[in-house]
């Protein structure tokens, strides 16, 4: 069936850059750092490079199949039972990811904002949001993150160029850092902690039979994940300028603290981290929200489904009871480091075998004739 055709290239570009910004951009400088120290810049560039060839895979697959979304002809690439199985390995992911990045949020909130609120209450009410933002159609749901797109981005470099008069290039030296005396586990690890904070990049897919110009996803696609990895590789220069090595590792959110030091001379804005905050709230949302509904799209085209809302209020119990399972911070943190890397082995792999199946098909066809 021919679906409705209402997304522009502009809005795919701005839905996946808004979907990969999200409560992953606190403590990434620290974690990255903690690998490669000074080379964590690198490591960012590194893997931002990365998924833009999963998007170029993806955005491929989409042309080849404009009417139908990624989890549509998988079904005929890799067959239904491999197809249905690897997307309830999907669907669980992402909605492991919607938790743990809904206990984070609870985390830094009644951390730094409502620190007599009970943290089930934070992570029930973002995850109460994106439910309901979750029963919208696909069109809807890119409209939602174009909007949100400019209320992420402009705040957040704002506040970066009004923290760097406490920079100090020193701080960056050696640049090279990752390629000296660092192990390639090391090297490794830390471009697949950057990397799995692009995981939503996979919403390329579900948008592409709803473009105007399918031709063009392609080049939104690149361009988004650039935009994205642009922000990450500007906070990770600017966090690692401000504080150096020695005085991440003490910090739990560098970004946090850089937003903190970020200042106007005025008599109405002396601080800036209230506003970085409620942008940051902006862009959790948005994260949460997208995670959350590729999950559903993929349980439900599982259990074939043709109205997904039901679907989305049933996971919210799911998400809660997940989100509540790390007894503390430290435990979190270890979890989202294990999860956000080994499921880019389903984010990255997915794309890629439904490539070689694509291929190993055409080929036939063209055999057989």
């Amino acid at each position: 069936m021919e679906k409705p055709k209402s997304v522009t290239a502009t809005q795919l570009t701005m839905s996946i850059g808004t979907s990969i910004i999200g409560v992953g951009i606190l403590a990434f400088p620290r974690i990255t750092v903690e690998y490669v120290r000074t080379g964590a810049p690198m490591a960012a560039i590194c893997a931002m490079l990365l998924m833009m060839c999963g998007g170029i895979v993806v955005a491929y697959l989409g042309n080849q199949y404009r009417e139908r979304t990624i989890f549509e002809y998988a079904d005929e690439l890799v067959g239904q039972w491999i197809g249905r199985l690897l997307l309830v390995c999907i669907g669980a992911y992402f909605l492991e990811l919607a938790a743990l990045a809904s206990r984070e949020f609870g985390e830094v909130v009644v951390t730094s904002v409502l620190q007599r609120t009970p943290i089930e209450v934070t992570v029930f009410v973002m995850v109460l949001m994106a439910t309901v933002a979750c029963r919208s159609d696909i069109i809807v749901f890119a409209r939602i993150l174009t909007f949100y797109m400019p209320f992420v981005y402009f705040p957040a470099l704002v506040i970066v160029v009004l923290s760097l008069k406490s920079a100090q290039s020193a701080n960056l030296m050696p640049l090279l850092g990752m390629f000296y005396g660092q192990q390639v586990k090391s090297v490794f690890m830390s471009i697949m902690v950057v990397a799995a904070l692009f995981t939503n990049y996979i919403i390329v897919g579900l948008i592409i039979p709803f473009m105007y110009q399918p031709t063009r996803a392609m080049r939104g696609t690149i361009v988004g994940i650039g935009i994205a990895g642009s922000l990450y590789i500007i906070l990770m220069f600017s966090t690692l300028s401000v504080f150096g090595i020695e005085e991440m590792d003490n910090l739990l959110w560098p970004t946090m603290e850089l937003a903190k030091t970020a200042a106007l001379p005025t008599f109405y804005i002396e601080r800036l981290d209230p506003i970085f905050i409620a942008v940051w709230v902006t862009a959790v949302f948005s994260a949460i929200f997208a995670a959350y509904y590729v999950a559903i799209q993929a349980l439900s085209h599982v259990f074939r489904l043709k109205n997904h809302r039901g679907l989305s209020i049933l996971a919210l119990p799911i998400i809660m009871l997940l989100a509540k399972l790390p007894p503390n911070i430290v435990s979190l943190y270890h979890v989202i480091k294990q999860v956000g890397v080994s499921g880019l082995c389903l984010t990255l792999g997915y794309p890629l075998l439904l490539l070689i199946a694509h291929v190993i098909k055409t080929a036939r066809v063209k055999s057989s004739i």
